[in-house]
């Protein structure tokens, strides 16, 4: 059996669950900015395996961690309110949530989730986990990839340090389960409220994801962020924050991107 995940729970505990799951190459550090926003919800910030404090959780997959998470869930949020956020890799793993236990969760904010398998990709998956991974080791490649995820300057250094110390198997597992990702065939009978965001500069890919993902299921919504690219929470916490709160409190959120 796999180990428990790690895990950050911060907030106010009697209230509806936030639970944010990271995207690939980062940990829950990622999310840290809105759950030290949300200070009046029950938040928590999970470490998928073979990431940050989870490394020891299991070998990486996306069916297995939405298992997982859904674990730490039912443990910590039995008959309330959940609230799903996934980034890319994250978000990939929350509609798996969604298609395995979506009657639990009230609602899900799923942030540049690839859903658009591409051959190519797939086929490029060990060539560029043996080049790309030592790269990732070197600051200066580091440092644009940072820039690319929109990591703040604040949070660099954790980040190089996590990227030194991903295993060859790990990064090539998490390539591979996240360019070979669709979506599953019971998505379409999902009936939990949906909000699937990609930013206006994210790949043609991502962006057909988008598409997808709203013709896939009527109760998904979609909105595209103008002017960002991959990373709109660590691009803009601020507007994004304001986003998810407008969203999980069923306010107007569409008027002010």
């Amino acid at each position: 059996m796999s180990a428990r995940l790690s895990f950050q729970e911060t907030g106010n505990k009697d209230s509806p669950l936030l639970f944010f799951i990271h995207g690939g190459g980062v940990s829950r550090w990622m999310w840290q900015k809105q759950v030290d926003y949300f200070t009046t919800y029950h938040c928590i910030a999970v470490d998928l395996p073979e990431h940050g404090q989870s490394r020891e959780a299991g070998n990486f997959s996306i069916e297995q961690s939405a298992k997982q998470c859904f674990s730490l869930i039912e443990e910590k949020a039995a008959n309330k309110a959940v609230h799903l956020i996934g980034f890319s890799l994250g978000a990939q793993v929350a509609i798996e949530m969604l298609c395995q236990h979506s009657i639990r969760i009230t609602s899900a904010m799923i942030n540049s989730a690839l859903v658009s398998p591409s051959s190519l990709l797939n086929r490029s998956v060990a060539y560029t986990a043996q080049f790309a991974l030592p790269l990732a080791k070197w600051e200066r490649f580091a440092k644009a990839q940072a820039k690319m995820l929109s990591i703040p300057d604040d949070q660099f250094q954790i980040y190089f340090h996590e990227s030194k110390q991903m295993r060859a198997q790990t990064f090539a597992r998490v390539m591979k389960e996240n360019s070979s990702f669709f979506i599953p065939p019971s998505f379409r009978s999902v009936s939990t409220r949906m909000l699937a965001t990609v930013g206006e500069k994210e790949s043609r890919l991502m962006r057909k994801s988008l598409l997808d993902l709203t013709y896939a299921n009527e109760h998904c919504q979609n909105l595209t962020i103008k002017g960002y690219g991959h990373g709109y929470s660590l691009a803009n916490p601020k507007a994004f924050n304001k986003l998810l709160q407008r969203w999980v409190e069923k306010e107007e959120w569409w008027d002010d991107n």
